[in-house]
């Protein structure tokens, strides 16, 4: 949970740098009994986890297409959500969550599979493009265009 520290840090090139305290953390996925079990929904298995971790009960939330629930660490208020919409429309969830508790986007963490890694392999990224990845290009589209939202990037590897 180091990401939900805020405050200054070094980046690897030793520059001081200002890191911002993750408010949302959202897993994605794909909802219905089809999907529950396969390797694409490691972003929502993520939440689970940590919800699991927290003792918080993730409950649905219309208003926010969704699972959601919240937990404080160090202080700080921290929302969770699994997007109950499918993969390709995960950013009406987010938008919506982070819109009615106005949470920045540089302080929302989104975990999701990728494809590129190896399995067992997760990397954090903060900002850039989609990847051909269709929920983060719906959650960048539905947040006006802003990508500089931290990436949790989960490998599953390639079918095959």
């Amino acid at each position: 949970m180091a990401a939900v520290v805020s405050g200054l840090t070094l980046n690897s090139k030793g520059r001081a740098t200002v890191v911002t305290a993750i408010q949302l953390i959202v897993g994605l996925g794909n909802p219905g009994a089809e999907y529950e079990q396969t390797r694409h929904n490691a972003g929502a298995f993520f939440v689970e986890r940590i919800a699991a971790a927290q003792r918080v009960n993730l409950v649905p939330e219309r208003k926010f297409f969704g699972l959601t629930g919240r937990f404080t660490h160090q202080g700080q208020d921290v929302r969770l959500l699994i997007p109950t919409t499918y993969m390709n429309r995960s950013g009406q969830a987010v938008a919506a969550l982070a819109g009615f508790y106005r949470i920045p986007v540089e302080s929302i963490l989104v975990a999701h599979d990728e494809l590129d890694l190896p399995p067992g392999v997760a990397k954090l990224k903060v900002g850039g493009g989609h990847g051909g990845h269709n929920g983060l290009r719906d959650i960048i589209a539905q947040l006006g265009n802003q990508n500089t939202f931290h990436r949790l990037r989960l490998g599953i590897g390639h079918p095959g």
